[in-house]
């Protein structure tokens, strides 16, 4: 008797085959439309900050006070002011930024008087600083509201024989300091200043020196010898830079 081989039936390979088809297909399908959704679903959160920005800052704001405040103990009572650091080259001249980078977060307490620098990427507190005005008036960083800073207070001398130079200097310290009092206007005893600079008077104020020498462009000296005390915060010594 001759015995016939028996065939395996194609049907099911081919089942098979039209299943994977499918399949492979859906696969192709979802990735095609997982960055679309992605893209889109960002499309409508920026729509959405553009119809209420406040609402979003609010928002930010609240996420990182939470973020920080697993880090440290922090002012209760008021909600904080956010800036962030955008150009760390135009802050480096201030000790506050010292070891800032750019992205890295400020939360500004003008009631408790106090700033803390936050990086969000590595989740680390980078300083804490009292504050008199704030560490991020410069250029270099952006803010979400402007706190209302402290008075304070100057004495403006001029250091060299030009008349009139310390009056029309006090015009631009108030332009770029808004919060600044200008006590008392008067000449140097030394009239042969070429260089302008600032004294922080007390000798307690040296992170907010460092801040107001960068706002102004000035550089932060000790007293001149022979220079009076005044009654001030700051005072300010203007030289021969000053009238160019």
């Amino acid at each position: 008797m001759i015995v016939m081989p028996l065939e395996t039936p194609d049907i099911p390979v081919k089942v098979a085959n039209k299943k994977a088809q499918y399949i492979i297909g859906a696969i192709i399908v979802i990735a095609a439309l997982v960055p679309a959704v992605y893209f889109y679903s960002q499309y409508q959160q920026a729509q959405a900050r553009l119809a209420n920005p406040n609402l979003f800052a609010a928002d930010e704001v609240k996420n990182y006070v939470s973020q920080v405040s697993k880090l440290m103990m922090l002012p209760t009572g008021e909600t904080p002011t956010l800036a962030t650091v955008n150009d760390k080259e135009k802050l480096k001249n201030q000790s506050f930024f010292a070891n800032a980078e750019n992205g890295d977060k400020v939360l500004i307490y003008s009631n408790a008087k106090k700033a803390i620098l936050f990086r969000p990427s590595t989740d680390k507190i980078i300083d804490v600083a009292p504050i008199n005005v704030s560490p991020v008036a410069s250029a270099g960083a952006s803010q979400n509201a402007t706190p209302t800073p402290a008075t304070v207070t100057f004495v403006i001398r001029n250091g060299t024989k030009v008349s009139g130079l310390s009056k029309t200097y006090e015009i631009e310290l108030k332009s770029k300091v808004p919060n600044a009092d200008v006590v008392n206007l008067d000449n140097a005893k030394n009239s042969d200043f070429t260089k302008s600079f600032l004294v922080d008077v007390t000798g307690t104020n040296a992170a907010e020196a460092s801040q107001l020498a960068a706002q102004l462009g000035l550089t932060v000296s000790p007293m001149p010898t022979g220079e009076s005390t005044p009654s001030s915060d700051f005072l300010i010594i203007l030289g021969s830079d000053k009238t160019k």
